[in-house]
């Protein structure tokens, strides 16, 4: 039994490597955007993650990069 889901894991590994908005998430890990959005706010409410807002292309974006508690979850799944 995993801890974790497939693809909660994969959002998590994605956000380690640099902060990212839920589009470019949903684009490259191939899931639609309401279902990225879902695992985000679930991931933000256990406290994996964390939401920035940063202006891109002249528009305000929320960011989502791993917090130290994501960190730690990712290293004791030998991630």
């Amino acid at each position: 039994m995993s801890l974790i889901g497939e693809t909660k894991l994969n959002i998590l590994l994605r956000l380690r490597e640099e902060p990212t908005h839920g589009y470019g998430l949903a684009d490259e890990l191939e899931i639609s955007k309401g279902y990225v959005y879902q695992h985000l706010e679930e991931l933000q409410e256990a406290g994996m993650i964390e939401v920035q807002e940063r202006e891109e292309e002249g528009r305000q974006r929320k960011f989502y990069g791993l917090t130290e508690n994501g960190e730690l979850l990712l290293e004791a799944l030998g991630e």
